[in-house]
C-alpha cells in the first residue's frame, strides 16, 4: 500500500517529567527547507548580517566558523535541527525558563532545547524517523520483471508448452 499524505493528527512525543511536543514527521520538502535555512544562515553570519547569539550560541563570530571545521559543522546541524523543528513541531507543554514560566515555541527556544544531548537526539530522530527509513530502505522495493532484485537470473527455466 502507498499512503499519499501527511497524518492528520500530531504525534506526541515525551520529552521528560511534564514535557512533550507535538509534531508531525518531516518531509523531504521540510528537510531541503530546513537545509536550505541552515545554508541561508550561516551566509548571513559570515556576512556580518546576523550573530550567532541569535541562537544563544556564544561561541565566538563568523570568523571562529571558518576557522574550525568542527565548530562549523556542528552549529550547522543545530541550525538545520532549529529549522526542522520550526517546520515540524505544532506545540510544546512544559518547557520553561528557570522560574518555570511556559516559554514560546521560538528559535531561539528551540535552540536551547537541542543543545541538551538526549534531547537533541530524541527530538531529531523522531523529526527524521520517516526520512531515514526510506534512506534506508533504499532500492529494496524497486520493481523488477521476475520479481528477483533487478540485474538477477531468473531461478526458473521455462514453462513446458
Amino acid at each position: 500500500m502507498i499512503r499519499i499524505g501527511k497524518p492528520k493528527r500530531g504525534l506526541v512525543l515525551p520529552l521528560g517529567p511534564g514535557a512533550s511536543l507535538t509534531y508531525r514527521q518531516a518531509t523531504s520538502i521540510d528537510r531541503e527547507a530546513a537545509l536550505h535555512a541552515a545554508r541561508e544562515f550561516f551566509q548571513s553570519v559570515r556576512a556580518g548580517a546576523r550573530a550567532l547569539s541569535e541562537l544563544g550560541l556564544d561561541i565566538g563570530d563568523a570568523a571562529s566558523l571558518t576557522e574550525d571545521e568542527g565548530l562549523s559543522s556542528g552549529v550547522s546541524l543545530l541550525v538545520f535541527n532549529v529549522e526542522l523543528c520550526m517546520r515540524c513541531v505544532a506545540s510544546w507543554e512544559g518547557v520553561g525558563d528557570e522560574t518555570g514560566a511556559q516559554l514560546a515555541l521560538t528559535r531561539e527556544n528551540v535552540a536551547d532545547l537541542l543543545r541538551d544531548p538526549a534531547l537533541y537526539a530524541l527530538i531529531s530522530s523522531a523529526l527524521m524517523a520517516r526520512l531515514v527509513e526510506m534512506d534506508e530502505e533504499g532500492n529494496a522495493s524497486a520493481l523488477s520483471p521476475n520479481g528477483a532484485p533487478a540485474g538477477a537470473p531468473p531461478t526458473a527455466g521455462a514453462a513446458a508448452n
